[in-house]
């Protein structure tokens, strides 16, 4: 299998150095806060360390961290046909301009909140402390934060960027990655496909 035929596909303009250098800001940021609170706890009594292992975990939260994601991925299932107009039919470039930007926004806002979210989690996975481990805990919803745990929301998050960063480029302000090899995917296996998946992510939004 030639995988790096499938990179260049889904990896978008800005590169894989500029998602490293935002995941090692957010979740570094992350990840010092935790550690920056657990040391202000062991010299602080336990109503005024609570102040701060609270901080932390109100930076950014699980619930919140879908909500971006949902918005985004809605607004790309809204999107996409518009983007297809606008590439093969010259229609509504303006008005698809300003809904890329704004899906971009929210896919970014999210994977920036995500690799915050994931600095902390990393750090309650090593015990950095137990108050900071039990309201991570219900902060997250996540009675246990597992390596699969980890994985499994770098991985979302890792796409979250991949789908923003392919939407809108802003050096040429135009599409890459997945979403420039979706517009140009044969309209015959495109709309089946796009209808499929967007149907089945609104019906499961809706019914959650």
């Amino acid at each position: 299998m030639n995988y790096r035929k499938y990179l260049a596909i889904i990896i978008p303009k800005a590169g894989l150095k500029h998602l490293k250098a935002t995941y090692l800001t957010w979740a570094g940021v992350g990840f010092i806060g935790s550690y920056v609170a657990t040391a202000l706890d062991e010299y602080a009594e336990v109503a005024y360390a609570a102040y701060y292992t609270n901080a932390v975990n109100d930076a950014v939260g699980y619930k919140f961290w879908i909500l971006l994601s949902v918005i985004g991925l809605l607004l790309l299932c809204a999107s996409l046909p518009l983007i297809y107009l606008a590439e093969h039919l010259n229609r509504f470039e303006i008005t698809v301009k300003k809904l890329r930007q704004l899906t971009y926004t929210f896919f970014v806002v999210a994977f920036d909140e995500g690799a915050l979210m994931i600095g902390i989690l990393v750090a309650n996975f090593l015990h950095a402390s137990e108050k900071v481990t039990l309201l991570a805990s219900k902060s997250f919803l996540f009675s246990d934060i597992g390596f699969f745990v980890l994985l499994a929301l770098c991985l979302a998050n890792t796409l979250l960027w991949l789908l923003g960063e392919a939407i809108y480029n802003h050096d040429d302000q135009q599409v890459s990655g997945l979403i420039n090899w979706l517009i140009k995917t044969p309209l015959k296996f495109a709309l089946p496909a796009y209808l499929v998946v967007s149907g089945l992510f609104i019906h499961f939004i809706t019914d959650q």
